[in-house]
């Protein structure tokens, strides 16, 4: 998330693309439509009211927070403009004010100690503001006029259209393997779909869109139909009504959101989709599949609850952590999914304010060193089959659940926190608070049940497996050969984790040779159809 607080600009450095030469048709991938389920009914956008407001007033509090979501996201960026909806909500954040250009709008920002932020994701973008009660009166007209009167001028156009590029060509394509696994999942599982490309956008996206095009869009994308507006904290008792006539002021949407496509999930055993970056210091894992559930169906819950099992973000209790991690000392962590997951800042809690039409469960394995890369897969597949098969016990139920009980609690220790989950419930159409709903739905949990829904929703094969790693081919021939994978310590282990290498090191993966493809890190996100034709190819068998 981006911070309007620094004094300075920060000029990013373009990037010129790199020119590859054309690869062979990517194989078609057999796949089965997933039926998306009770996809959320999306709230009217053709309404020149605004929804009211969230408040969570707060007078002993010291701080009041502002949070301005929109239902808009890369998912509404136009054909061939990857990327414009980051880059308007960019641009509105740090291009400066109709009143202030941007370097006066930092200079009266910084003695406030307050902070504008925004964040986009595929279906939401939200913007929020912090600041001392004292200083709000100060502070809340320059966040008003970031989202109302913004100055859009096209030097700052530039400036932050070359920042973007090179967010995205330098830090997630040159410097930020785990992240740029993580997008490549998405791309590949919603392939040709709104989701595809990452809220950065494209090279060309980014290339070819112009500030004509920005104050289009942001006229469409963030207006009155899409907005919910919360505040907390410990603001005046008028302020709400301020900001309701405020924001009143925003454009009307001219139309209602396109329909999201179905998604489809592959068949016929593992896809693997590798990313070749010589350079890369480790090998990093992000692989998953489309998902038929929302926060908005009952069993997610019961799902969630699964795969915080298997791997709870950033937390020890997973079984992947312990298999991995905390018996092996194979990377820094393992983690399950069962929705797109965003953490927030440098915490271990998820950011709120990314809720979606769809969703896809995930496994994400942290880097492992490329003499391990077939061991580790082999163990985080073997656990996720295991656990699909056989449920879990009894013990790890109440395990599983007496820590979840209270550490969901912690999600929302601050006032911005819980502002931000509340606002996630309204759009989810929720009559109580999200964590009451977990726990409630944790608390009748059996074994049986929770059998049920592994079997029906998990399984280690008819998944996408993208890699990140410094030997791509090696690797590629490696998987489709599915010899063992013996692994050596430096250091004695106890047997039971040596009996258990031995049945991880053969676990068979059964990946086809036309199942394995092969991208060079130049073609990723550089157009909008990177994935086909001539982006990736069939791995070839090693002479």
């Amino acid at each position: 998330m981006k911070r309007a607080l620094l004094a300075l600009v920060l000029v990013g450095l373009g990037c010129g693309r790199t020119v590859s030469q054309p690869r062979p048709e990517v194989p078609p991938v057999e796949a089965r439509v997933i039926d998306p389920g009770p996809t959320p009914v999306a709230v009217p956008l053709l309404s020149n009211a605004l929804r009211p407001l969230v408040e969570q007033r707060n007078p002993a509090s010291p701080l009041v927070t502002v949070r301005v979501v929109f239902e808009a996201g890369s998912a509404d960026d136009p054909p061939d403009r990857e990327g414009l909806t980051r880059l308007t909500a960019r641009l509105m954040a740090e291009g400066g004010t109709q009143a202030l250009r941007y370097d006066a709008f930092t200079r009266a920002l910084f003695p406030m100690a307050g902070r504008i932020e925004y964040y986009v994701d595929r279906d939401v973008t939200v913007f929020s503001g912090t600041v001392h009660r004292d200083q709000l009166a100060r502070f809340y007209p320059l966040l008003r006029d970031v989202l109302l009167a913004p100055r859009l001028a096209e030097e700052d156009f530039t400036r932050v259209r070359r920042q973007s590029r090179a967010d995205l060509t330098l830090q997630l394509r040159g410097s930020s393997d785990e992240e740029l696994g993580k997008e490549v999942l998405q791309s590949v599982l919603y392939r040709g779909h709104p989701y595809a490309h990452p809220a950065l956008g494209t090279e060309a996206g980014l290339d070819a869109s112009t500030l004509a095009e920005l104050v289009a869009h942001r006229a469409e994308v963030f207006s009155r139909g899409r907005v919910l507006i919360g505040l907390a904290g410990a603001y005046p008792e008028d302020f709400a009504e301020t900001v309701r006539n405020d924001f009143a002021q925003l454009p009307v949407a001219r139309a209602a959101r396109a329909a999201l496509p179905s998604v489809a999930r592959p068949s016929g055993g593992l896809h693997v989709l590798i990313v070749d970056k010589p350079t890369a210091s480790a090998t990093a894992f992000s692989m998953g599949f489309p998902l038929g559930l929302t926060r908005r169906d009952a069993e997610h819950a019961s799902l969630q609850f699964v795969t915080n099992y298997l791997g709870l973000h950033r937390q020890s209790v997973g079984v992947l952590y312990q298999t991995l991690r905390e018996a092996r000392g194979l990377n820094y962590g393992d983690y399950a999914y069962a929705e797109h997951y965003a953490q927030d800042g440098w915490s271990r809690f998820p950011r709120p304010n990314i809720v979606r039409r769809q969703q896809y469960a995930s496994l994400w394995l942290r880097p492992v060193p490329d003499r391990y890369a077939h061991f580790a897969l082999r163990g985080a597949l073997r656990a996720v089959e295991q656990t699909a098969n056989q449920g879990l016990r009894d013990d790890d139920i109440t395990r599983i659940r007496t820590f979840l009980n209270g550490y969901v609690g912690l999600y929302t220790q601050t006032d911005g926190a819980r502002l931000g989950f509340a606002l996630d419930d309204v759009l989810d159409g929720a009559a109580e608070p999200w964590a009451t709903r977990q726990r409630r739905a944790w608390s009748g949990l059996t074994a049986q049940a929770l059998r049920e829904v592994a079997r029906r929703h998990l399984g280690s094969h008819d998944l996408w497996v993208v890699v990140v790693s410094p030997q791509a081919q090696r690797l590629a021939d490696a998987l489709v050969a599915d010899a063992p994978s013996p692994i050596t310590y430096d250091s004695p282990k106890p047997d039971e984790v040596l009996a258990e290498d031995r049945e991880i090191a053969s676990y068979g993966l059964h990946i086809a040779r036309e199942n394995v493809q092969i991208v060079g890190l130049e073609r990723v996100f550089a157009t909008r159809d990177w994935l086909t034709p001539q982006a990736a190819a069939s791995a070839p068998a090693t002479p």
